[in-house]
């Protein structure tokens, strides 16, 4: 088997796979994998959990199903220091791997291919669910990647985004997140939280952007091998696939067109400067701030504990508050971060809402467009 192509080519389908390339050890998990299929050539890879395939744009000499592999490592090594110009990859099925290009010439292992976990099975029964555009789907991940779970071990349920009925939902029961995606409001899809980071970086691949990705949904019986997955496509054959988690996403009863009982503005830059400053003094690992709004002037303040005792407090003097703010409360600072981070804001406006003895902040946002989506985030204050 023999394949000639251009380097430039080699490096846009090589940043699709290296997605999925684990992340250590040496075996087939942290390999690409190429084989001739349909009569063209494809790179493949997996990390156990989630896989890739990149169609090659190359001459090839051999047979369909012949195939080698590459630790992904060397190859990316060796593709970025080797001049441009035409590679050529090549295998006799002895498991050396000989690379020629423009000034060298090197030698890899290629380990057994017919050990490879293919999924052409499942991916043959895969149906398409509907396309969406990779920033608008991106951003609703980017959100909803802040409020995923990390509990693995006791909470499975809770380390995985769902999407149901077009909403994408995502918890760890101290806070939520769900984002209406109005262009497809009948996604049903379930995706691991280790996940989340490997489709947001497809979704920014170069080659990704400018075109609708198709999400496409599998299943099999057990009689035919079994296994789920949801796969993220490009109209140029590139995908990125997650195998669907078996644990049981919670229902979550949230009225997303609640009206807050009062409204918070903060300063983003000034939030941040606040939070920099009591942390100095908190407790290390520390991550929840109380917010308090003085009756008569109207002024916000932030606290933290100390560490040498007592707590310490910060004027928030760019904030203001409209409604009814009358009780203090704490929640964890980290949610707020990634909301402003994943909409680049400057300004944080918040939704204040009682509860008996305790209460939750609230967030809102909408892209633009009757096709954008729809935010919507929960922070349970802590008691």
């Amino acid at each position: 088997m023999r394949i000639e192509i251009e380097k430039q080519d080699l490096v846009d389908a090589l940043a699709v796979v290296g997605i999925t390339v684990g992340a250590g050890g040496s075996d087939l998990s942290s390999h690409y994998l190429f084989r001739g299929h349909k009569g063209g050539v494809e790179v493949l890879s997996y990390d156990m959990r989630g896989f890739a395939c990149a169609p090659l744009t190359c001459t090839f000499e051999g047979e369909d199903a012949e195939a080698f592999t590459v630790e992904a490592w060397r190859l990316d090594k060796w593709v970025s220091g080797v001049g441009a110009g035409t590679l050529s990859l090549s295998s006799s099925g002895g498991g050396d791997v000989h690379a020629s290009g423009p000034r060298s010439k090197v030698r890899f292992r290629s380990l057994d291919p017919s050990k490879f976990p293919y999924w052409d099975g499942l991916v043959s029964k895969a149906e398409d669910v509907g396309s969406i555009s990779p920033s608008s789907f991106g951003r609703a991940l980017n959100l909803a990647r802040w409020f995923v779970s990390g509990d693995d071990t006791s909470k499975p349920e809770l380390c995985q985004l769902e999407a149901v009925s077009g909403v994408l939902w995502a918890t760890d029961r101290r806070a939520l997140s769900s984002v209406e995606i109005l262009s497809l409001p009948s996604l049903n899809v379930r995706i691991p939280g280790k996940d989340v980071g490997s489709l947001i970086t497809f979704l920014g691949n170069a080659g990704t952007q400018g075109s609708d990705i198709i999400i496409r949904e599998a299943s099999r019986s057990m009689e035919e091998g079994g296994g789920s997955c949801a796969i993220f496509a490009r109209p140029d054959g590139c995908y990125v696939g997650v195998t669907r988690p078996t644990s049981q996403f919670p229902k979550l009863d949230v009225d997303r067109e609640a009206v807050d009982d009062a409204t918070l503005s903060l300063d983003k830059d000034e939030l941040n400067a606040g939070l920099a400053v009591l942390l100095a003094s908190a407790p290390k690992g520390h991550e929840s701030v109380t917010f308090r709004c003085d009756g008569e002037s109207g002024n916000v303040y932030i606290s933290m504990p100390c560490e040498a005792g007592g707590s310490d407090e910060y004027p928030l003097s760019l904030a203001s508050v409209k409604g009814d703010f009358d009780q203090d409360f704490t929640i964890d600072f980290p949610y707020l971060q990634g909301i402003s981070d994943t909409f680049g804001l400057s300004t944080l406006d918040l939704g204040i809402n009682k509860r008996g003895r305790g209460g939750f902040v609230s967030f809102r946002s909408s892209d633009e467009g009757e096709s954008g989506n729809k935010y919507y985030t929960v922070i349970v204050w802590r008691t």
